[in-house]
């Protein structure tokens, strides 16, 4: 990771633990700052309002304003049709751009980009919205851009999803339900040390391959382990 993406990502997390939120101002730093990491020539910010059409929030620059609100007025575009299909959408080149998009993809190519992207903003099973990136020339290789831009549409969400308050008992709440968490995966860690006879780290280390070859969260395996070495005993 650059060092300008390390600090946009820095930049982000700070405003979140702050007493006041400003959301607004909070994702326009963050679009300008995905504009310089991503090496791009311009950035948007579309968010749906109670799950409807798309309204923009936020642009780099003022021309990509219009031409974000001409797709959404065509329904057509990169940012809504990944805000529609829940997927990231790209095109890499003025033709592809065109050809994949008409009229919006005209406009786009027009206004001097050669390249696009779009990453949903997504919450679980919905999607809010999606950050819209526009290159003048391609970046290389592509997928490192990919990566980077669908972590910065992942910050933005979180940022739109920031709660405004907590109160002491939410936060008492949250940090026992972590440490309860932490609880059951160090059972988990000893009852695989016990059970292969190998160290402690190794455990853990078995335990978190086995978390992300079974696509489950680290606490659900722990879990799994557990349940399955006290039917052994039985």
């Amino acid at each position: 990771m650059s060092a300008v993406s390390t600090r946009a990502f820095a930049k982000a997390a700070s405003a979140l633990v702050r007493q006041e939120l400003d959301v607004v101002t909070v994702l326009a730093d963050l679009m300008a700052d995905s504009c310089e990491a991503l090496d791009a020539s311009a950035v948007g910010l579309l968010i749906t309002s109670n799950l409807a059409q798309p309204e923009v929030l936020s642009t780099t620059n003022h021309s990509l304003r219009d031409l974000e609100l001409y797709q959404l007025q065509a329904r057509h575009g990169p940012c809504v049709d990944a805000v529609g299909t829940m997927t990231q959408v790209s095109a890499w080149s003025a033709r592809e751009i065109e050809d994949t998009w008409h009229d919006v993809g005209r406009a786009i190519t027009r206004a001097g980009y050669s390249a696009v992207s779009a990453y949903p903003l997504l919450w679980r099973s919905t999607c809010l919205g999606a950050l819209n990136v526009f290159w003048a020339q391609a970046p290389d290789p592509h997928a490192e851009a990919d990566a980077l831009g669908q972590s910065l549409a992942d910050i933005a969400t979180i940022v739109v999803l920031h709660p405004e308050h907590l109160s002491s008992q939410d936060l008492a709440r949250r940090t026992r339900a972590a440490l309860d968490e932490r609880t059951v995966i160090e059972h988990a860690k000893g009852v695989l040390a016990y059970l292969n006879n190998i160290p402690v780290d190794v455990a853990y280390a078995q335990l978190r391959a086995r978390a992300d070859k079974e696509g489950r969260s680290l606490t659900e395996t722990a879990t799994l382990v557990v349940a399955e070495a006290s039917r052994r005993r039985k």
